[in-house]
């Protein structure tokens, strides 16, 4: 999210992709909603991450 701030002390969040997964993901070719096997902290950080990554595909 545009209003978190991030620090070494504080992760906003964590997500976790393997390779495959997150060029599927930036080739468009799986959402954003299925991608990520693992996710902690804060939820509309990730989502954001997760499209911004998607939208690659359309670059």
């Amino acid at each position: 999210s545009p209003a978190a701030t991030a620090s070494r002390e504080h992760e906003v969040a964590h997500v976790a992709l393997d390779g495959v997964e997150f060029c599927r993901l930036a080739a468009g070719h799986v959402s954003p909603e299925e991608a990520a096997a693992g996710q902690d902290g804060d939820r509309e950080a990730i989502r954001d991450v997760l499209f911004a990554a998607a939208s690659l595909s359309r670059m």
